[in-house]
């Protein structure tokens, strides 16, 4: 069972938020640097108020 948990960890992984912006043009310029340093993928989604930075997202 430890083996199949782990299988499904992998393939359907957690999102989190990374960061949160007022505007959508500094949530993009943070997710384009986020990525270049780090190399994970983010995805940039509105928020009640501003815009969230989602990592985990493949």
């Amino acid at each position: 069972m430890p083996k199949l948990a782990r299988a499904l960890s992998r393939l359907f992984t957690a999102a989190h938020p990374v960061a949160h912006f007022p505007t959508e043009s500094k949530a993009v310029l943070f997710a384009r640097q986020y990525l270049a340093q780090t190399g994970r993928a983010v995805a940039v989604a509105p928020a009640v108020i501003g815009f969230d930075v989602i990592g985990g997202v493949a």
